[in-house]
């Protein structure tokens, strides 16, 4: 198995876990699109079991942004030369303002 797709599940799986301990079950609803269902299950789990489910071959998640928001993001980048960390605050803009629908 890739080491990165595994550490992209674990440390996906750990935020969702720690939210939901923390009683932000509603942020990682919204932040990490969590099912209500997720939330249950993921409540129960253990470190072990996180880390044997992110064993698997394939994204325990999926990406919500729509590809058009990423072709507008490019296109706004050639447009100007900002700095790293403006680029960075308008592609976390174009993410959460995707409506995932």
């Amino acid at each position: 198995m890739d080491d990165n797709l595994y550490n992209l599940n674990l440390d996906y799986l750990l935020v969702a876990k720690e939210m939901i301990a923390a009683g932000n079950t509603h942020k990682a609803q919204f932040y990490l699109g969590l099912p209500p269902e997720a939330i249950a299950i993921l409540r129960n789990m253990t470190t072990k079991q996180l880390k044997a489910l992110a064993r698997s071959n394939y994204l325990k998640f999926s990406p919500r942004f729509n590809p058009s928001h990423w072709q507008e993001f490019m296109q706004a980048q050639a447009l100007g030369a900002d700095s790293h960390e403006q680029r960075a605050k308008e592609l976390l803009m174009f993410l959460i303002n995707d409506n995932p629908s």
